[in-house]
């Protein structure tokens, strides 16, 4: 297990211990540190620190706003700029990279769940060639560019006001992302239909396995050695 991982792990299990209040607010902050673009590490690194004021104040018995002041987004935004995030991060590019390899390994895997298997079943033979269409390729960015808007829009819309998340805010916020993400599949649906007879080339499944877990191990081992800042 990493250093990343570990953190993450420790985080997690020493937020159990917020109160209900304490750890929403600490949700928010995890939400929009992580979407801020600093490095995860030191992103994870400052959330532990936090999480520790935070543990501190509820001992004291004391409310979190006299620790950190009303205004969290503003409080947040003072750690990132302290933090004096880079523009260009070989950390940050190779996590992006290592993201990038997972969404297309699992849409890899549910392209072969419900469309190959049922095709093995139905001819009652093992297939092994996997088709590289133009409907996967854009079905593969369409789903990498939702993702990051999603991941933007999450950061974003941390620490609404608890009036207007009484006031039904947070349930609009469900229903709009429910129809987005409807008429997201819709289309994605739509495109494989419509563009997957257009293959470029077949590649063993097998191979592409490895593929896609040799780039995932060595995304990682190089991330693990390059220094934070």
């Amino acid at each position: 297990m990493g250093k990343l991982d570990d953190l993450i792990r420790k985080n997690y299990e020493l937020s159990k211990k917020l109160t209900p209040e304490n750890d929403e607010i600490y949700t928010n902050i995890v939400c929009y540190l992580r979407t801020s673009g600093m490095d995860e590490l030191e992103a994870e690194e400052i959330i532990q620190d936090i999480l520790g004021m935070m543990l501190e104040a509820q001992k004291r018995g004391e409310e979190i706003e006299q620790v950190i002041g009303n205004d969290y987004r503003a409080f947040c935004d003072s750690v990132i700029e302290a933090a004096h995030p880079k523009r260009f991060s070989w950390r940050k590019l190779f996590s992006d990279l290592e993201i990038v390899v997972i969404v297309i390994s699992l849409l890899w895997l549910l392209d072969i769940i419900f469309f190959y298997l049922p095709q093995m079943f139905k001819q009652g033979r093992l297939i092994l060639d996997f088709q590289v269409s133009l409907g996967f390729l854009i079905n593969t960015a369409i789903i990498l560019l939702a993702s990051v808007l999603i991941v933007k829009y999450i950061g974003k819309t941390s620490f609404k006001d608890s009036k207007e998340k009484r006031q039904g805010h947070k349930w609009r916020q469900f229903v709009l992302l429910w129809v987005i993400i409807s008429c997201i599949i819709a289309l994605l649906g739509l495109i494989r239909y419509k563009l997957n007879p257009f293959v470029f080339f077949s590649v063993k499944m097998y191979y592409l396995a490895a593929v896609f877990a040799g780039l995932y191990l060595l995304l990682r081992a190089v991330k693990e050695k390059l220094p934070v800042n």
